[in-house]
């Protein structure tokens, strides 16, 4: 095989290995992420929301004020109550300079009725911090 050759084959190598293991850490923050709904669905339960707030990523916090999550969680715990059961239907995960963002989509039965919640979350090492959430219901509807 000539230099050239070997050169070749050095770089397919990598880029095999290197999407192999891009696709190990996407698949890893996707874990981590579906973990940190189960414990925002716990926190969201017992009313624990200053540690939501508390965990969440600081661009979140940039937009989101704790009193303004606060006020909307509250809202929704009163109109929807707890979660029963949350079912994945969705999700997506994309590597960024600082870890990965995944985005996972539920369908939810609260214990008043049903809904669907959006979240992104900042993913870096085998922490997920809250990036975006958002939840739809027709109960969350004011007339």
């Amino acid at each position: 095989m000539t230099t050239s050759g070997t050169r070749i084959s050095l770089l397919v190598l990598f880029a095999l290995l290197f999407a192999g293991s891009t696709s190990c850490s996407l698949t890893k923050g996707k874990g981590i992420a579906e973990a940190a709904v189960v414990q925002f669905h716990k926190q969201f339960n017992a009313e624990q929301f200053h540690d939501i707030y508390a965990q969440a990523d600081d661009g979140f916090k940039k937009e989101v004020n704790e009193a303004d999550l606060t006020e909307l969680l509250q809202a929704v715990h009163r109109k929807l109550g707890t979660v029963k059961q949350a079912n994945a239907a969705s999700w997506g995960v994309n590597a960024t300079p600082t870890g990965t963002m995944a985005t996972l989509t539920y369908d939810v039965e609260f214990s008043e009725g049903k809904g669907r919640e959006q979240f992104v979350y900042h993913v870096t090492g085998d922490k997920a911090l809250l990036y975006h959430y958002n939840v739809n219901s027709p109960l969350l509807i004011t007339r």
